[in-house]
């Protein structure tokens, strides 16, 4: 990842997790890649700030103290960052590869981890478990995600090996309109150009390397295209039953088929297609949430758990 890449969603976070405002001093000092002298850190504040709202990240400017408006802090509220479900513009993808690349191989990576802790310094200290849902959906991206939104962003046909439904492998030329995630899985849609007609792609169905063509602005995408988000290709729905505590797993409760009150954990059920998603999910959360059944759920969180312990002492 590019310095100003991990600059960008290194600061996101410090916004979101912060219990109050920061200063532009507080955001110098915790975030890596400002540096410089203080006439370049603050262009390079106002051009991050630029390009976030861009993204449509509203970041909220307050006055620190009600009686001086010179001195202002910065915070983005978890309940203004919303993203789009039905399929993303080239720029919001491009942001979602950002985010993936920290997420995907940790929690938080060791950037994002230490400015956390510069935070707690700071204020109370930061809640991850209750971070925006985009969090633990772009955990299991692949790996060429950041190759699809170069092929969206500059045009570019894509060539790839592709298991289809009967399980043969077969070769798949395409001009790509959008990516997206639903229900624990990975999808770009696009213009097949063998069957002259738009497709949508699972990502875990895609055999080897994606081929980037170099020609760029080689086609376009409709005006006001739509991914269609309605198929379906979840394969088998499993049910898992979880104990979440009172006020958490706002994700989970949000997916949940039935939800019974209790005293400090509300009972809740749960349909999944993937295992390992949901054990993601399930980590993220800490010990806010508990697994009741199935068995074969439990266990694999059990052997995730023992695997963390084995990987970082």
């Amino acid at each position: 990842m590019s310095r100003k890449s991990e600059r960008l969603v290194n600061l996101v976070i410090a916004l979101l997790a912060t219990k109050r405002y920061l200063t532009k001093l507080e955001i110098f000092r915790t975030i890596e890649g400002y540096e410089g002298s203080t006439e370049s850190m603050e262009r390079m504040f106002e051009r991050d700030k630029d390009e976030l709202r861009g993204l449509g990240i509203e970041i909220e400017v307050s006055a620190l103290d009600p009686l001086f408006d010179d001195e202002v802090g910065y915070r983005i509220r978890s309940e203004n960052f919303v993203m789009d479900r039905n399929g993303f513009t080239a720029n919001e993808i491009a942001y979602m590869s950002l985010a993936a690349q920290v997420w995907k191989n940790a929690t938080l990576d060791d950037v994002a981890q230490k400015a956390m802790r510069k935070l707690s310094g700071l204020a109370k200290p930061a809640d991850i478990s209750e971070m925006p849902a985009f969090a633990p959906t772009v955990l299991n991206a692949p790996f060429f995600l950041s190759e699809l939104v170069e092929c969206i962003s500059q045009r570019k046909p894509v060539e790839f090996k592709y298991v289809d439904s009967e399980m043969n492998s077969v070769v798949r030329n395409v001009h790509v309109y959008s990516y997206f995630s639903l229900k624990g899985f990975w999808y770009f849609s696009g213009l097949d150009l063998a069957r002259e007609d738009v497709r949508t792609f699972r990502c875990d169905r895609i055999v080897g390397d994606l081929i980037v063509s170099k020609k760029t602005q080689f086609y376009d995408i409709p005006e006001g295209y739509v991914t269609d988000v309605s198929f379906n290709d979840l394969g088998e729905i499993h049910y898992a039953q979880l104990q979440v505590r009172h006020g958490r797993g706002s994700q989970l409760r949000n997916n949940a088929s039935k939800i019974e009150p209790g005293e400090e954990f509300d009972l809740i059920e749960l349909p999944f297609a993937s295992a390992d998603d949901l054990i993601s999910l399930i980590l993220w959360h800490l010990d806010d949430v508990l697994v009741i059944s199935p068995e074969s759920l439990k266990q694999s969180l059990i052997s995730s758990l023992r695997n963390l312990v084995e990987s970082h002492g």
